[in-house]
């Protein structure tokens, strides 16, 4: 390389975390227009709903720690499925600034429509990829999640 020459930066599509991004808005983009024509579900709704669904657990802060949503933006949200006749929230017994959410009726039919859908999108995400890959791909997210919790690179 000549002394006056830059060195040639990486491609963007080089860097992992332009890659994930551009693939998180793409699968959100085809999920959210799925939830919308099958259950009339947001992304976020969908999330919450499946989340409580699958969790032994029913408080905000327990939602907003596994989800990684924002308090006050899961708690808005929230407040917004309460009105839309998905979510119950009750008082704890013990401490009365800790409500407990549940799925109201309505919710579980809807998620009970919407659960074979979102799986056959599964299957169709996944279908060109082997277990092994699914296996090592999973592997790698784990190191990236790892690494991503570091606040000073070396």
């Amino acid at each position: 390389m000549k002394q006056d020459q830059k060195p040639r930066p990486r491609q963007l599509t080089s860097f992992v975390t332009f890659r994930l991004a551009r693939l998180q808005a793409s699968l959100n983009a085809q999920a959210t227009a799925i939830l919308k024509a099958n259950s009339g579900l947001s992304l976020v709704e969908w999330r919450i709903l499946q989340t409580l669904e699958w969790f032994e657990f029913n408080t905000l802060k327990q939602l907003s720690d596994v989800t990684e949503i924002d308090k006050g933006q899961l708690s808005r949200k929230i407040a917004a499925m309460v009105d839309k006749g998905l979510l119950e929230q009750t008082p704890d017994d013990l401490d009365k600034r800790v409500q407990h959410l549940n799925l109201t009726q309505r919710a579980r039919d809807i998620c009970a429509k919407a659960v074979p859908i979102m799986q056959a999108r599964q299957d169709h995400l996944l279908k060109d990829v082997s277990k092994d890959d699914l296996e090592e791909f999973y592997k790698v997210i784990a190191k990236l999640e790892a690494a991503s919790k570091t606040r000073e690179i070396p």
